[in-house]
């Protein structure tokens, strides 16, 4: 079962899944969402999320939830306390209706935000989470939560931190137009210039959406990860290494030009803050302890990206 069915992430790990041979239950808390699903070997379901006995019901048979709905980081800081229930209590109530249900593996998908607000340096899977903003403070809630169930065996429990994922939405009415690279690439084709709100030497550790789920399917859905295993707890998901943001611009740039025959300017800021120009080294120990190999190019997520972009206009 993935949760958040019919958002960025959870479209397009049910849609790999799938493509993969598992059975795919798509879970959604939209009423408006009909059992129309186009894809075979899978079913459409709503999650009444403050019904205990109804989760109850929608574990059962499950072997694994991959549990990626929640709040964005703009609706945790409008709305904080819904940010906690949300991401946090409704985590809980998966998790208990999990174990009740005897799933083999429960994977929360968390994220990189929580180490911190400056992401820079040097971060490990052994760096203490800091960051007090409400989309990483009930991200690490949530966070907690599983790894207690983990570590007391009631359920294999797996915490990914997810770096900065993009790539092509499955619907095209996913929320997904404020990630960097989405919207750079959105802009290349609609407006073809490239707008940067800084001066473009940020540091971020980008992954394409095709690796996050082929890790996904590699390691959890043929659970090579359990109880047993002396595995760090939680796992930094992130791409083999970062980018500044103007060296990511200039990527879109030229695959641009390489698919469409134009190369979009590039404007930014003058102004810049010296802590911004510190690189960032997003450490994945344990995903390269495990032996994962990876598949997907950062250049050719973005060649799908700006194909997906142009098509939609």
């Amino acid at each position: 079962m993935v949760t958040g069915g019919f958002g960025f992430l959870g479209a397009r790990i049910a849609e790999f899944l799938n493509r993969q041979g598992h059975y795919i239950v798509v879970g959604t808390r939209d009423s408006k969402i009909k059992s129309v699903n186009d894809k075979c070997n899978s079913k459409i379901v709503q999650i009444s999320w403050n019904e205990q006995e109804k989760i109850d019901e929608l574990c059962k048979g499950i072997d694994v939830v991959i549990h990626t709905a929640g709040m964005n980081a703009s609706e945790c800081v409008t709305d904080p306390a819904s940010a906690l229930e949300v991401n946090s209590v409704y985590t809980s109530r998966l998790v208990q209706s999990s174990i009740k249900n005897g799933v083999a593996q429960f994977l929360y998908i968390s994220t990189v935000h929580v180490y911190s607000e400056s992401l820079q340096g040097v971060i490990s899977e052994n760096t203490c989470p800091v960051n007090v903003h409400p989309y990483a403070s009930s991200h690490k809630a949530a966070e907690d939560v599983v790894s207690y169930a983990h570590k007391q065996g009631l359920i294999n429990g797996i915490v990914f931190r997810l770096s900065n994922g993009f790539g092509a939405p499955v619907h095209n009415t996913a929320n997904c137009w404020k990630l960097f690279v989405n919207d750079l690439c959105m802009q290349s084709v609609r407006d073809r210039r490239l707008v940067l709100h800084s001066d473009g030497m940020q540091c971020r550790n980008f992954i394409p959406i095709s690796e996050v789920c082929n890790i996904i399917n590699h390691l959890v859905c043929k659970q090579l990860l359990n109880n047993e295993d002396n595995y760090s707890m939680p796992i930094n998901v992130g791409g083999e290494q970062s980018y500044r943001i103007l060296e990511m611009a200039k990527l879109i740039q030229d695959r641009s030009y390489q698919l469409f025959g134009y190369r979009p300017p590039i404007s930014k800021l003058k102004n810049t803050n010296d802590s911004s120009r510190i690189m960032l080294d997003y450490k994945i120990d344990t995903l390269s302890s495990l032996g994962y190999t990876f598949q997907y190019s950062i250049e050719d997520e973005i060649e799908l990206l700006l194909k997906y972009c142009h098509a939609q206009l």
